[in-house]
């Protein structure tokens, strides 16, 4: 079933007679392929599609871009309305809703806004979208296990930075999330954006990445000589919860129970309440985080998606891109290029990364 299958069966279920998507994440989702931006650091694109109960789609762009979406961006073969640039599309989506109920990802032009069902349709991920993340979790991984290897104590954190964000573009990656932190940044920061500060002693390398629509988040952590010993164990806690959090999920486990489990495990790590210094991660796809998992968030993980937690102690972290299907666990970004630990935890054994020690 195609994405535009998908959406105009959900349409079914619904007294909705279409919806409008004008959001850059739905608009790759429901083309497959297509992207909607001039400029990338907005929300919300160029072009609005306007899908119908009967699955006709029509596509609103303003005439600086029209024709170019219309035979560039067009997969679903889209009637294309010109809206003069110095008109609103508002005013021309307006006239193509009125009069009917219509749902839409903004809210725009006093539609319903649905976007929250709208990603729950996107999470379950078909069989050509699980392939695509096979191949971007392997090239965004060899990316960052290359740049986080060939990178050497003198240089500055933005210098890494860079390097790696050109190696992602030259791979058609966007590099939209780059952390490179070094030695006490990393004790200090959870988010270490880069600096000019030069590395000396241990080095964090994260990578937020999408190609396809599809997001990549995966984080690796280097140390020049022989790491401090309470780091070291730090990091063995932390991969434990990691491997426990990977191994535990079920299909239809509601999503507070399954973060209670991560409490106790940050309990029973010795680190009480470790988890209120930075969120845990959650469902991946067509977001960064589909939605962050907190004590409150309703719903259940379900087979056929992907997840991207993020377990932290102060000092290190384990992020990977995973699948779940079949009671397993596919980690989509490993590579056999990086040193890994076979953790046994309660819940069964997974491999997880190490810190990589260079001398």
């Amino acid at each position: 079933m195609s994405n535009l299958e998908k959406i105009v069966k959900w349409l079914g279920t619904t007294s909705y007679e279409g919806v409008v998507l004008g959001r850059r994440d739905n608009f790759k989702w429901i083309t497959e392929e297509n992207a909607n931006a001039v400029v990338t650091n907005g929300e919300v694109g160029i072009a609005f599609l306007v899908i119908e109960k009967s699955g006709k789609v029509k596509m609103i762009a303003d005439s600086s871009d029209c024709p170019r979406m219309s035979e560039e961006q067009n997969a679903l073969g889209a009637e294309c309305i010109l809206a003069p640039w110095y008109e609103t599309l508002d005013g021309f989506l307006a006239d193509c809703c009125r009069g009917k109920k219509y749902a839409s990802d903004t809210g725009i032009s006093d539609t319903v806004y649905v976007q929250g069902e709208l990603v729950d349709l996107r999470m379950q991920l078909s069989q050509k979208e699980l392939e695509r993340y096979r191949e971007i979790g392997q090239e965004c991984a060899r990316i960052v296990e290359n740049v986080a290897k060939d990178a050497r104590p003198g240089q500055t954190e933005n210098e890494v930075a860079a390097m790696l964000k050109c190696r992602c573009i030259e791979k058609g990656v966007s590099p939209d999330c780059v952390l490179v932190g070094s030695d006490d940044r990393i004790l200090k920061y959870r988010h270490p954006v880069p600096t000019d500060k030069k590395i000396e002693k241990s080095l964090m390398v994260v990578l937020g990445g999408e190609k396809y629509g599809l997001n990549i988040s995966m984080t690796r952590i280097v140390s020049y000589g022989k790491p401090d010993k309470e780091i070291a164990a730090r990091m063995k806690k932390t991969q434990y919860i990691f491997a426990s959090m990977q191994n535990m999920m079920e299909d239809g486990m509601a999503y507070n129970e399954y973060f209670r489990k991560v409490q106790k495990l940050y309990d029973e790590a010795g680190w009480p309440g470790e988890w209120k210094m930075h969120h845990q991660g959650g469902p991946t796809g067509y977001g960064c985080r589909e939605f962050v998992v907190t004590p409150d968030t309703k719903g259940a993980l379900r087979e056929g998606q992907a997840y991207a937690w993020n377990p932290t102690i102060q000092g290190t972290k384990c992020e990977e891109t995973t699948y779940l299907k079949d009671g397993r666990v596919e980690i989509l970004t490993r590579t056999k290029d990086w040193p890994c630990t076979v953790v046994e935890t309660e819940y069964g054994s997974l491999d997880v990364a190490d810190i990589l020690i260079v001398s």
